[in-house]
């Protein structure tokens, strides 16, 4: 079953309800007003809670808990409050997998949406749409668990082996998952930038014109994967040469700071949504 024939299975996972649909397409609407968002927002109490528990997360959270939508909006920016609804209504749509910790799942996802948000910002992308890059990078696994159940448990028994997934994919299905959330980010009429981004994560320079966003991901997959093994007094110039080997100009100082001081949170975010 080729990419596209498996996204013909679409109705199986992970579908998006229409007041779900209609939220996204309102927050991905630059003219929408903040009470028109917000008034969304309300409609749907499941997405509404989720929202106010990533607000008030260690990563978004201050001194004071927010208790509404209208505070979160205030408290967190339009831009913000795009990404939080974004992540949740995704979250939401995603059901139980059989062989897939969807916790653990979430938790590499935060992390690297996270990662991408940060290291955007030090080379010209755009922050907003790292993030949501990375909470739909991943997506394509999900479908092919549900639609090929038995390759995808081959897929990750050889994967936790230490082979490279993408390669694995390719041997066993003929493409990567990648293609596979690439398709279903566009089914979700999402921007060009941002598929194409999900597309290429596992090969940046393929992508023509070259994708910044795909090479945010690649990069901020290789920090979650190896930062821990990196002496931490060759970290900055470790960032400066990964970020170079995926084709991106960045500005590395204080980098690693800020790194160590996100590790962790996307965790600690998906375990107040799964």
């Amino acid at each position: 079953m080729d990419s596209a024939a498996l996204l013909s299975h679409i109705d199986e996972l992970p579908r998006l309800p229409k007041a779900v649909s209609e939220l996204l397409d309102l927050v991905n609407n630059d003219a929408a007003s903040v009470a028109e968002i917000t008034e969304k927002i309300s409609h749907d109490p499941l997405v509404s809670a989720r929202i106010l528990r990533l607000v008030n997360s260690a990563h978004y959270g201050r001194s004071r808990e927010v208790g509404s939508i209208d505070e979160a909006v205030v408290r967190l920016g339009m831009q913000t409050l795009r990404t939080l609804v974004i992540a949740s209504a995704v979250i939401g749509a995603v059901p139980i997998i059989a062989g897939i910790d969807l916790g653990e799942f979430w938790g590499k996802t935060f992390e690297v949406s996270l990662y991408g948000q940060e290291l955007a910002k030090r080379c010209g992308a755009a922050p907003d749409t790292a993030f949501t890059c990375g909470i739909l990078h991943d997506i394509g696994e999900l479908l092919i668990a549900t639609i090929e159940p038995d390759k995808s448990a081959k897929i990750r028994e050889l994967a936790a082996n230490g082979d490279k997934k993408s390669l694995i994919e390719q041997d066993i299905l003929g493409y990567e998952s990648a293609d596979v959330a690439a398709l279903l980010a566009k089914n979700w009429n999402f921007s060009p930038e941002l598929v194409e981004g999900i597309k290429y994560q596992n090969h940046p320079y393929k992508a023509d014109p070259f994708s910044k966003q795909a090479a945010l991901l690649a990069l901020s997959h290789i920090v979650l994967d190896e930062w821990d093994e990196v002496d931490e007094n060759e970290r900055t110039s470790w960032l400066s040469q990964q970020a170079t080997a995926v084709g991106l100009k960045m500005e590395v100082g204080g980098l690693q700071d800020k790194i160590l001081e996100l590790r962790g949170k996307g965790l600690d975010i998906a375990k107040q949504l799964t």
